[in-house]
């Protein structure tokens, strides 16, 4: 049998039988109830807090980042202990069922400060510890959902289409409807609307998502490694840290990208909430459909390849932002940055999965919950960073919440957060994913041995 060309990607010969697809459909609903809080959460909590409540830009800023650092940790802890569960609900379903509604109502306590403006060192105090509790809580569901995905779908071609399912399923009822109808909602409505009607809508897709979700036994049978032995493997693990570094730029920019936009829209384009849940709508609509395109092109020509084209696109639709002036120009703009980052929004989980499959050939142990657990601790600071810097531009540059008319440095540095970070965002990606080792021949080898030793394990499983 003919090698196949080094872009081509790799297919294991032994593979099981593809999960039935209602149950993709189901569990995707987990990874839009993530997205439609932690999307409406990384948007808009700069905005409220500092717009709507009135903190000082600098105040929200620091505390944002601050946070990134104080509640990282718990995300590397959550996933080893993940892996390390032997419940009769399984690994992963276990913590998904049983913080399902605790989750969602630290989301919803999030918009419903008991202190306002008059009091602010109370209300700056408040602000910290509720994001802490929420994203204590939603840290350990997304942790837990994501680690299932290396072990439901296997080979290229099939987490191809799993991935695309999920990411559209969380980009149109996650991403798509917290981004683009929650100025509507907390424009017509209010805060309080949004803050029951999103915690209510994640609880109930949480749920529906325990349906959709096969776990294997035989995974959750292997031995439990050390803690310190997990961390070992995987900060030694090349491969992973260049995972890491693409999966922190990709954030950082739809981090930067998502917490511009609503300061773009009101100080830049002077829009209102519908205006602003339009472009917003324009932008998330697309990229969610974009992944059917994506999904089919990372099939022909691998994970690897596909990120770089999707990236390098990405950066040439960007440029534009430092001069629209229109909502119709900036419209089409964010269209097309949209249909561009698909590739890169399901990069990430194929990614994740091809680590975890060579860490599995290598040493025999699954530990998706601890690399996505590492990942996860990555996973806090471009959105803190990202609020860093905004908060001290907006503050250097003068931004008063109070003031009508915003001076004409406040969007110049509006314009320059969210066009030129995000075109150097991508320049960095592509060259960590010139880096990635797994792709072509090498990576159709490991998926071929990581299906072999599976299967090898459920039989041992069955036939003891």
């Amino acid at each position: 049998m003919d090698q196949p060309q080094q872009n081509t990607p790799a297919q294991p010969e032994h593979s099981p039988a593809a999960l039935p697809f209602w149950r993709t459909v189901l569990y995707g609903f987990g990874n839009a109830a993530g997205q439609l809080t932690y999307s409406t959460f990384n948007t808009f909590i700069q905005y409220f807090y500092t717009d709507v409540q009135g903190l000082p830009p600098q105040w929200v800023g620091r505390g944002w980042f601050a946070f990134g650092f104080w509640n990282a940790i718990n995300d590397p802890i959550a996933g080893s202990i993940s892996d390390r569960t032997h419940t009769r609900w399984g690994r992963r379903k276990f913590y998904i069922g049983l913080l399902a509604i605790p989750v969602a109502i630290a989301f919803a306590l999030i918009w419903l400060p008991p202190f306002d403006k008059s009091n602010p060192t109370a209300l700056m105090v408040y602000f910290l510890a509720i994001i802490s509790l929420y994203d204590l809580l939603q840290s350990i569901v997304t942790l837990n959902q994501d680690a299932l995905f290396p072990e439901m779908y296997q080979g290229t071609a099939e987490r191809a289409t799993g991935a695309s399912t999920r990411q559209l399923i969380g980009f149109v009822l996650g991403n798509g409807v917290a981004v683009s109808l929650t100025p509507t909602i907390y424009g017509h409505f209010g805060w309080t609307a949004l803050a029951l009607l999103w915690g209510s809508l994640t609880a109930i897709m949480y749920l529906v998502s325990l349906i959709g979700i096969q776990e294997n036994p035989a995974f959750s049978d292997q031995p439990s490694p050390s803690w310190r032995e997990q961390m070992q493997v995987v900060f030694t693990n090349r491969t992973f840290m260049i995972v890491l570094g693409i999966n922190f730029i990709v954030r950082f920019i739809l981090a930067v990208i998502t917490a511009a936009l609503p300061f773009y829209a009101e100080t830049v384009l002077r829009a209102k909430e519908a205006q602003l849940s339009t472009l917003l709508a324009a932008m998330f609509a697309t990229s969610g459909l974009s992944v059917i395109l994506w999904q089919f092109i990372i099939r022909q020509r691998g994970t690897r390849l596909s990120m770089l084209a999707s990236m390098l696109i990405a950066a040439l639709f960007t440029v534009p932002l430092l001069i629209t002036h229109s909502l119709i120009a900036t419209g089409v703009v964010l269209t097309m940055i949209g249909f561009a980052i698909g590739g890169s929004i399901l990069g990430p989980d194929l990614l994740f999965a091809e680590v975890v499959d060579e860490d599995y050939v290598k040493t025999g142990q699954r530990r998706e919950g601890t690399y996505r657990g590492i990942l996860g601790f990555i996973y806090r600071f471009p959105p803190a960073l990202a609020g860093l810097m905004l908060g001290e531009g907006l503050a250097m540059a003068g931004y008063d919440s109070d003031l009508t008319t915003q001076p004409e440095a406040v969007v110049n540095i509006i314009r320059a957060f969210s066009s030129l970070l995000p075109i150097i965002g991508l320049i960095v990606g592509i060259v960590l994913l010139v880096k990635y080792p797994l792709h072509g021949d090498y990576l159709r080898d490991i998926q071929q041995r990581a299906a072999e030793m599976k299967a090898t394990a459920e039989k041992e499983r069955l036939n003891p």
